[in-house]
């Protein structure tokens, strides 16, 4: 039997919120509850705030609402996370780095 190895991960996530009632912390605490059901371990989260784009290509979304959320898992989360969020509207891009 081989061991499963996980690999420690810092996602940033850039949140669109102009066509929903939530919240940054609402929605950070719904990505905070993925991750955990698809067996991922968050350590911590930290939300950045609203940061403006260095070049907006929508000119009606030139800023964003930036989260990071570090967590640990197997290497196959990253990518069902982003499949999971492809049609979240809240969620405009997505960052995966291994640490």
């Amino acid at each position: 039997m081989s061991a499963t190895t996980k690999n420690t991960y810092k996602t940033t996530f850039i949140l669109d919120l102009r066509s929903t009632d939530d919240d940054a912390a609402k929605v950070t605490a719904d990505l905070s509850e993925l991750l955990g059901n698809l067996g991922a371990e968050v350590s911590s989260t930290e939300d950045l705030g609203v940061r403006d784009f260095a070049r907006a290509a929508d000119r009606r979304f030139a800023q964003g609402h930036y989260v990071e959320i570090y967590f640990t898992s197997e290497s196959s989360v990253p990518a069902l996370l982003k499949e999971k969020l492809e049609l979240d509207k809240r969620v405009n891009r997505i960052f995966v780095q291994s640490n």
